[in-house]
């Protein structure tokens, strides 16, 4: 398995918010998932029951073990190497739901709404392991 596939398989990802996205539903804030979420901006992640982090680490060491360096990756570097930015904002989430990172979002900021979809559109979403 990918880390791609683990990602899409045992991650919970809410309606887009940003306000861009021709496909976006209505009133998006009421569709993000239950639980244990983490705030990525542009939606919420939550982490499915059977996620664990060992096999999250595995396939992280494996297929990009530099993200593990301890330097702070955002989810454009992190999505043109996995394929996909929403599934690198994604990805992002789940490794700090499962302990192995932590994300950096600016939803942790006190800072109006929109301000904080700017900030994240410029790259200031990521991630950076503190003790794995």
């Amino acid at each position: 398995m990918k880390l791609y596939e683990y990602v899409m398989d045992k991650a919970v990802r809410g309606a887009c918010t940003c306000g861009r996205c021709i496909d976006a539903v209505a009133n998006p804030e009421k569709h993000q998932p239950n639980g244990h979420t983490i705030d990525m901006v542009f939606f919420e992640v939550a982490k499915k029951d059977d996620a664990n982090k060992e096999d999250f680490l595995s396939l992280v060491e494996i297929e990009f073990p530099h993200w593990l360096d301890g330097e702070e990756h955002n989810y454009i570097h992190m999505g043109a190497e996995i394929g996909d930015q929403g599934i690198a904002i994604m990805t992002i989430a789940l490794g700090h739901i499962l302990g192995v990172w932590v994300a950096l979002t600016p939803a942790l900021l006190p800072l109006p709404k929109e301000l904080q979809k700017q900030m994240a559109g410029m790259g200031m979403l990521s991630m950076k392991v503190s003790d794995v």
